[in-house]
């Protein structure tokens, strides 16, 4: 009788002691808090079957498509913002210093830069501006957009006033891309435009965002080059997202 009793004593121990390791497991399960998915895509990532050096590109034939009127580059208010626009991925824009009112559609991801710089070639107005002997157009315009980007510096974006972290990961050069841009932005963009087909690499400082909740939001781009020039890229944007 005492061995059972020993038994039955010990088989009480270890199941009292599950039981309070079961307790606890449970709570720390239930205490654990839900992870929260970043607005963000990440640098290095492939979104909607391209990368962000292929939406960068993307972007800037965009843009270049348009005469001065139609410009999103030039936009002030938002108006020019809903341009040719379809698919998963809409395109923000703006002239710096404004606020823009913009519609996105439900579902959709926001692609905008900080600051941007693009080079071309051939140019109209500079016929000395070429590669060198043995050098590629892509070598050539990738170093030139590389320089400029290089400068980027006063780098921010905020989302409903949160700050995106980690800006310098977002540093993104196009892979060489031709098109024919609209001739009328040579008498207000860039002189190098002439309406003939050209070579293009953008660069800068890009984010993608996740498709925003439905209603209101606020995004605020700040991007400058010191060395370069004293101002900066400063536009917000009001977002009303269907």
């Amino acid at each position: 009788m005492k061995s059972i009793k020993k038994i039955n004593f010990v088989t009480g121990l270890v199941f009292i002691a599950f039981t309070i390791m079961l307790a606890v497991s449970c709570k720390k399960k239930d205490s654990t808090t839900p992870a929260v998915t970043s607005p963000v895509f990440q640098s290095g990532t492939t979104m909607y079957g391209f990368t962000y050096a292929d939406w960068t590109a993307a972007w800037w034939k965009w843009n270049l498509q348009f005469d001065c009127a139609h410009f999103p580059l030039k936009d002030t208010t938002g108006l020019l913002e809903n341009q040719n626009q379809s698919g998963s991925v809409f395109f923000l824009s703006g002239r710096r210093g404004h606020t823009l009112s913009v519609t996105v559609p439900s579902g959709v991801s926001v692609f905008l830069p900080l600051i941007t710089f693009e080079s071309d070639y051939p140019c109209a107005s500079d016929t000395s501006s070429h590669p060198a002997a043995g050098e590629t157009v892509e070598h050539f315009l990738t170093t030139s957009t590389q320089g400029s980007v290089n400068a980027m510096d006063h780098l921010s974006l905020t989302i409903d006033g949160d700050s995106v972290m980690k800006i310098s990961s977002y540093k993104i050069l196009s892979p060489v891309f031709t098109m024919t841009a609209n001739a009328d932005l040579g008498n207000c963009y860039d002189d190098c435009i002439a309406g003939v087909k050209q070579s293009f690499v953008g660069g800068g400082y890009f984010i993608m965002l996740r498709p925003l909740s439905a209603g209101k939001h606020t995004i605020h781009r700040v991007g400058g080059a010191s060395s370069l020039f004293p101002f900066l890229y400063d536009i917000t944007y009001n977002i009303t997202q269907l």
